[in-house]
């Protein structure tokens, strides 16, 4: 009775101190995110920061600072290069947005009509008129852009912060990592480092070249068959394919609502346009730049993205691939363990 008491005791302690666990990460999402964003950034940065460490020879502190000043000068680069351009086409299409959406009314109108054999006009008509409901409450959350506009410089400045220290102490804090592991298991434990550097680091820059690539190449071509706002939708483009399999569709819908107004391509060849796209990417690039990397299966990705974007929202299912992948990586290091030998 006394060893089946204190295995109850020990099962409602552990569970308490996971709920509690819970609940303070909970607590300091916000602080969480910001964290995780700084060490993606961070994972980056590095293999520059220790390229110029041995190539220059230069001390930590120097080349932290070196490496620092120049993601600040990108930052500021990209910011003031695309930030301009960006806005206007935002501000056009918020002008143009009332003319769209009658267009758009237009073509659901005549869908439903399509669809009455199919009993289910009264779904489509609901949707349209939904549609001009729900314009009023898209104005309002586009007034609050501004608020929401300043709590993100006040991120962006702390994330510089934490960049900056963490860059500094990643060295150390792996070694640390190493040094507080008994002699016997280190092995093991630069073993799970390497896991998580293949699997977050060299994914997250393989991504960033793969969403650069598709995000100008689709800018580009969009631009050429003469899409409105295509610096826009090249944006969006380069940043949803870093969501594998989900984003790229995701990032196709506005530009083909907007393929429904007049002078502007039609919805059939901005689909080819966005396939053609997909087709290159994961014909050429993601196997070249993450096929070592990403050995999962498709269904294996699709899950986890959508568990993570349930779970962190756009952030969780960029980092779904990753983790996913560590935690098949995790797998396979058990099963080649003693636990599994004959």
């Amino acid at each position: 009775m006394d060893t089946q008491w204190a295995f109850t005791l020990r099962l409602i302690l552990l569970l308490l101190l996971t709920a509690g666990a819970v609940l303070f990460l909970h607590s300091i999402a916000w602080l969480v995110g910001l964290l995780l964003i700084s060490a993606l950034i961070v994972y980056i940065l590095y293999p520059l920061l220790d390229y110029i460490e041995k190539r220059f020879r230069l001390n930590h502190g120097l080349a932290t600072a070196l490496v620092f000043v120049l993601f600040l000068l990108f930052c500021i680069f990209v910011i003031s290069l695309l930030i301009p351009v960006i806005y206007n086409e935002i501000d056009d299409l918020i002008d143009s947005f009332p003319h769209h959406l009658i267009r758009i009314q237009e073509f659901l109108s005549w869908l439903t009509q399509q669809t009455i054999a199919l009993d289910i006009e009264d779904e489509v008509r609901g949707f349209v008129l939904s549609i001009s409901e729900n314009l009023h409450q898209a104005l309002e959350y586009l007034a609050e852009a501004s608020l929401v506009l300043i709590g993100g410089t006040i991120d962006f400045v702390l994330v510089l912060f934490l960049v900056f220290y963490l860059l500094y102490d990643f060295r150390s804090v792996r070694t640390q990592f190493i040094d507080i592991v008994p002699p016997v298991r280190r092995p093991l434990a630069e073993e799970l480092l390497h896991i998580v550097d293949t699997n977050v680091g060299t994914f997250i820059r393989g991504s960033l070249f793969r969403c650069l690539i598709v995000g100008l190449v689709t800018g580009i071509v969009l631009s050429v068959v003469g899409m409105p706002y295509a610096l826009l939708l090249g944006v969006l483009a380069g940043i949803f394919n870093f969501i594998l399999y989900l984003g790229p569709y995701i990032a196709a819908v506005p530009a083909v609502l907007l393929s429904l107004s007049p002078l502007t391509p039609s919805p059939l060849l901005v689909i080819i346009i966005y396939v053609a796209i997909q087709i290159l990417d994961g014909m050429f690039l993601a196997p070249v730049v993450l096929g070592r990397i990403v050995k999962l299966k498709p269904i294996t990705v699709i899950v986890a993205i959508l568990a993570g974007g349930s779970l962190a929202g756009l952030l969780g299912m960029i980092l779904a691939v990753p983790v996913a992948g560590m935690a098949k990586s995790l797998i396979e290091l058990i099963k080649r363990g003693p636990a599994y030998d004959n």
